[in-house]
């Protein structure tokens, strides 16, 4: 199946909006409110809008949208080097094990280098062993483990 990748545009807000929808439902086992498909709606205009962020759709052979993928830069101000994070990755069921994810990531890395960004980085929840398999096996490494608290 030919996927395409494209930086995304406000024409394609509402399918990524559902298409994040799908991602929680899966991973969280709850859909999003109205609200908060609102606020996921405005997060995504300011990706697209900042010289910071940047949003990818993959678009199956019909043009429909079938992943996307969020990526920000950081600004490390003690080294003054930036820095890229993969906020972001999403490839429907059907889609994946065809590479569809590895086109995304492809795409950030090389919006990530035309930034000159020095390092990257991607936080993945610790019970999602399919998504620490995929990093792991495009070169990422366990670094770090985020602490949180509910407070």
């Amino acid at each position: 199946m030919a996927i395409r990748i494209e930086q995304a545009s406000h024409d394609h807000f509402t399918d990524l909006v559902k298409l994040w929808n799908e991602n929680c439902k899966e991973v969280a086992e709850c859909e999003l409110s109205a609200e908060e498909q609102a606020n996921i709606r405005e997060q995504l205009g300011q990706y697209t809008q900042s010289r910071f962020g940047v949003v990818y759709v993959a678009l199956d052979s019909a043009s429909r949208p079938i992943g996307y993928a969020l990526a920000s830069l950081k600004k490390d101000l003690v080294a003054e080097i930036l820095l890229g994070h993969i906020d972001e990755l999403y490839v429907t069921p059907e889609y994946r094990g065809q590479h569809t994810a590895k086109a995304l990531v492809a795409e950030m890395n090389g919006w990530f280098q035309r930034q000159d960004v020095s390092a990257v980085s991607v936080h993945v929840d610790v019970e999602n062993m399919a998504a620490q398999n995929f990093w792991e096996k495009i070169g990422f490494e366990k670094e770090f483990f985020v602490m949180s608290s509910d407070e």
